[in-house]
């Protein structure tokens, strides 16, 4: 089976030079006080939050404000309805070849209640991630990074985003329909092929997470399926972004700063990225605790 599941890949992706910590402090250049970076995932299971919360909350609290890629409780819920839509005449059921659409609809119908042709118009790549949050356990009422969101907003810190919601679209949108028909009928193949294999890889990877292994992390990340420019689009290019709006913000108020942990890997991650802009980063350690 594959590697690993698309939602996955976009949240663990990494490199050997990721050094051991999800949580980094900015300090240096032209930035008045600390500020830090927090490498998160958009998933509900209670594992990735039981982290040191001395530290991290700490942390948080410490700063004046907060960011995180988009700011999930301000975008326009008519524009994500409409982003996540094809062009007017494209379907699934044409696209797609007809094992793969029966397919699509006997999992559609299982982890969705409903039948593919209610889901015919959806982009692929959307539709792979709801299959596969489905199977994701649901522990907390919100996802890590909207759950650090509403912290910020409880403690009336001032908030942002380091994108806007139309830049994540246009990276989704710079894979073609065909790859990310690819893209969903491969991951398709892995369900059917071994659930419970996909489960306990999930289970293996989030472990890796969690103790800051990431030599293993790599090890299962690596998944030669995606189209090669994938990487590029949704992490590399975003990162620029992302690191040029974090200084910016982090110039005159101290930054607690949310992004996907792949947004902090490697030489082209937003570490490495602000280093370069004369900033010192280096990571605040601490550990997860067992969850009953």
């Amino acid at each position: 089976m594959k590697k690993l599941l698309l939602s996955f890949l976009l949240a663990f992706f990494v490199t050997l030079s990721f050094s051991q910590s999800l949580l980094w402090k900015v300090t240096g250049g032209d930035l008045k006080e600390p500020s830090y970076l927090y490498g998160s995932i958009h998933i509900q299971d209670a594992r990735v939050f039981a982290f040191d919360s001395v530290v991290v909350l700490g942390t948080l609290q410490s700063c004046d404000a907060f960011a995180m890629e988009i700011l999930m409780d301000e975008i326009d819920p008519k524009a994500i309805k409409h982003s996540q839509y094809m062009k007017k005449g494209k379907m699934l059921s044409k696209m797609m070849k007809p094992a793969d659409f029966a397919k699509l609809d006997s999992v559609c119908k299982v982890k969705l209640g409903a039948s593919a042709y209610f889901v015919n118009t959806i982009k692929p790549f959307f539709l792979s991630s709801a299959l596969q949050q489905a199977d994701m356990a649901k522990d907390k009422e919100d996802a890590l990074d909207v759950y650090f969101l509403k912290k910020a907003r409880a403690a009336g810190k001032k908030c942002y985003g380091v994108e806007q919601y139309q830049d994540q679209i246009a990276a989704i949108d710079a894979i073609s329909l065909k790859d990310q028909i690819k893209m969903l009928v491969e991951s398709l193949d892995d369900n059917e092929a071994d659930s419970n294999s996909a489960q306990s890889q999930f289970d293996e990877l989030l472990e890796a997470y969690l103790t800051y292994n990431f030599d293993k992390m790599l090890e299962l990340s690596a998944d030669e399926s995606l189209p090669k420019k994938f990487n590029k689009v949704f992490l590399i290019d975003r990162n620029v972004g992302m690191a040029d709006h974090f200084a910016e913000i982090a110039r005159t108020q101290s930054l607690f700063c949310v992004v996907g942990a792949a947004h902090l890997a490697g030489e082209k991650g937003v570490p490495a990225l602000l280093r370069k802009k004369g900033y010192t980063v280096e990571p605040v350690l601490f550990q997860f605790h067992a969850v009953e």
